[in-house]
């Protein structure tokens, strides 16, 4: 008899080309995070709502994860610390996603589609919700949901999760992750305690970063300077910099003379289906140069990634550009225009600069 393989469908909540948080152990940057649940917990008092925010790729979800084998009965080898080993029974349940008292909601993919939906569906909170309210599958551990992330919620959707935010049930914990935690409704930010995480200099990135993936030291250095104090997106960014970093290095470098051969070459890659992740780092990636470049027309001291465009214009010429491209992605997004042409219009902007 033939053995039937498993298929595992994409993820919404995996970084492109890195491993998913509930596999990743390392933490960067935020120990005081740990150290701030940890008390919580010792003191009998956990709230039974966290809302983990920061930048993008920060260690959100990371840290959450640390929290969930804890939570679970995973064993640290350290006093105090939720760094629990790979080898813990609890790691391998959770890893292999068969952890029955851990629900996780995130944008689910459209198998027929294939792609993944634009929000979390209001059914999908309903769901958890039922998960809460059924018998735990092991009663003397807490039932445990991960939002990652809320900024993927419509209203509805929110306003179904506020149900249980309000009458949690016993032993219940839930996790919130969200990169912009003002657009949520305040009577969701009231219920749940804050754990707010800075970004991460730069300069402990950079050795994390080294010992993680064998790369160029230019990739590197562009890579955490792009990071926004994520060492998730650094990694991310150097594992797609085929795809993003090195065409961003090309197009800089173009703008003296008019390349747009080169713009539609770049624009058609990354608007293929399977390019989702990389063609949204690209747009951060650009926002950032644009950010660097109106600082560096202030100052005269260029800190971002790369090297400054070869022209010469004053900050609100760079930040109206900047507003432009935000503006730009956020039509691609919400109307479903044709990928190609916006990137090519929003390129077109940049050289006619």
């Amino acid at each position: 008899m033939r053995r039937e393989e498993t298929v595992y469908l994409p993820e919404s909540d995996r970084a492109p080309g890195c491993d998913h948080p509930r596999d990743t152990y390392d933490l960067i940057g935020h120990a005081d995070a740990e150290t701030q649940f940890l008390r919580a917990q010792n003191s009998g008092r956990l709230h039974h709502a966290w809302l983990i925010t920061g930048p993008q790729g920060v260690g959100k979800a990371t840290l959450a994860y640390r929290i969930i084998r804890h939570m679970l009965g995973g064993q640290s080898q350290l006093r105090g610390s939720l760094n629990i080993p790979v080898e813990d029974p609890v790691s391998q349940r959770i890893s292999a996603q068969g952890h029955g008292n851990l629900f996780v909601l995130r944008r689910p993919y459209d198998e027929k589609l294939k792609r993944f939906k634009t929000e979390i569906p209001v059914a999908a909170v309903r769901d958890m919700n039922s998960f809460f309210e059924n018998t735990p599958a092991e009663d003397k551990l807490p039932r445990i949901a991960i939002i990652d992330c809320m900024d993927d919620m419509n209203r509805n959707a929110e306003n179904a999760l506020l149900k249980t935010l309000e009458e949690p049930p016993k032993d219940a914990l839930i996790l919130l992750l969200a990169n912009s935690p003002g657009r949520l409704l305040p009577t969701i930010r009231s219920r749940c305690m804050l754990m707010q995480l800075r970004p991460v200099p730069e300069a402990d990135i950079m050795p994390w970063l080294r010992n993680q993936i064998d790369a160029a030291p230019n990739v590197i250095d562009g890579a955490v300077k792009l990071s926004r104090g994520g060492p998730g997106k650094a990694l991310a960014l150097v594992q797609n910099a085929d795809e993003v970093l090195g065409p961003l290095t090309r197009f800089i470098s173009s703008l003296e003379r008019n390349d747009s051969s080169f713009d539609q070459t770049m624009a058609g890659r990354l608007s293929l289906k399977d390019q989702a992740a990389s063609r949204q780092l690209f747009w951060d990636c650009l926002q950032d140069i644009l950010q660097s470049q109106a600082r560096y027309s202030v100052t005269g001291e260029w800190t971002g990634a790369f090297k400054p465009f070869p022209v010469s214009k004053p900050a609100e010429h760079w930040m109206r550009l900047w507003s432009k491209m935000g503006e730009w992605q956020r039509v691609e997004d919400a109307i479903n225009m044709d990928k190609k042409t916006v990137l090519l219009t929003a390129l077109s902007e940049l050289r006619a600069a």
